[in-house]
Formats: structure tokens, C-alpha cells, sequence
């Protein structure tokens, strides 16, 4: 089921289906049930009393405030970095542009060091997963700004590249109403 959410199989608002996904998986509906359940228990689907299951269907407004929080969680791993900024630069380093600010954003928090960080991190971008699939398909987190990133971070410019995060973010926040239009 985890691969099924993480491969974007379930279209926003979607009810899920358990039998017919229980058939589709090739097992009884017990064991689909139980994967559902955790799965709402880790907020990537949605548990309606009385309805079933739901994909999220996640509004502007949801995506704006979860957008905040990963610039939060970004600003978190670049003022902690207690090993120095050799991890960073490293983490870097290692993203192809063409991969889009998220591969960088992700490898920068996951090289912090910080446990919690990186697994909250993990999570809210579990709940952005459409979201962000759809940008990076639409090139809309381009490859441009994340050259600018990874040399400010390689040059080990961290004002710079807080600087540059919180720029990427206001231009994101924008455009966040029209693509979650298009995901609808």
C-alpha cells in the first residue's frame, strides 16, 4: 500500500476501494484494511468514519502551510549543522540540477545529523508527494535555482542560500493555488 501512495496510484480525493484493492494486490481484504489503517494513522490517507478511505485531497491553503513548514525544517538542518560544513557541501555536491530544489532540499536535512529532523522531514514530504511530483513534472522547481543553491552551499555560503531558500519559497507559495488547480 506504502508503494502504491508513494507511486501517486491514488488521485486526490480519491476513495479507496478496499476489496477492489484487496483483488488487485492479490490478497484478502484484511490485510489491505490493516495497511490502510496505518497508513491514516501516518496522515498519507485519509480515515472517514462511516465512509472508508480516502486519498487527501490537500487545498492551497494545506499546501502553503506545509510548504512553511519544510522551509522551517530547512532552516533547522542550515543552522544546526554541528559537523561542520563539510556534510553540507558534500550533500550538495552529490544533487544534479536537473533533479529539481527538492533533492537538494532532502539530502541538506538528511545530512544534518538530527534524527527527529530528518524523519519529520521524511513524513511532510510523504504528505507533499503528489504535490511535489507534479511540480517537479511541470519543471516548475527548476533547474536553474537549484545550480544557484548547490553553488552557494558548495562556496559554503549559508547566508546566501537562506537567502535564496526563502526567495524559492515565496515564489512556490504563489504558484502552490494554480497547481493544486491542475492536480483537481
Amino acid at each position: 500500500m506504502r508503494r502504491f501512495v508513494d507511486a501517486g496510484r491514488f488521485t486526490p480525493g480519491e476513495a479507496i476501494v478496499i476489496t477492489e484493492l484487496a483483488a488487485e494486490v492479490g490478497l484478502s481484504p484484511t490485510p489491505v484494511r490493516e495497511a490502510l489503517a496505518c497508513l491514516a494513522g501516518q496522515g498519507l490517507i485519509e480515515r472517514r468514519k462511516g465512509r472508508g478511505y480516502f486519498y487527501p485531497a490537500l487545498k492551497a491553503a494545506d499546501v502553503i502551510d506545509l510548504f512553511e513548514l519544510q522551509r522551517a525544517f530547512l532552516h533547522a538542518a542550515l543552522t544546526l549543522y554541528p559537523r561542520g560544513l563539510t556534510p553540507l557541501r558534500k550533500a550538495a555536491s552529490s544533487v544534479d540540477p536537473l533533479d529539481g530544489v527538492q533533492t537538494l532540499f532532502n539530502g541538506l536535512v538528511a545530512q544534518c545529523g538530527n534524527m527527529a529532523l530528518t524523519l519529520a522531514h521524511e513524513r511532510l514530504n510523504d504528505r507533499l508527494r503528489s504535490v511535489l511530483v507534479a511540480e517537479h513534472r511541470r519543471n516548475r522547481a527548476g533547474a536553474d535555482a537549484a545550480r544557484t543553491m548547490i553553488e552557494a552551499t558548495v562556496e559554503g555560503r549559508i547566508p546566501d542560500l537562506l537567502a535564496l531558500i526563502e526567495g524559492f519559497y515565496e515564489r512556490r507559495c504563489a504558484r502552490t493555488p494554480a497547481l493544486v488547480a491542475e492536480l483537481s
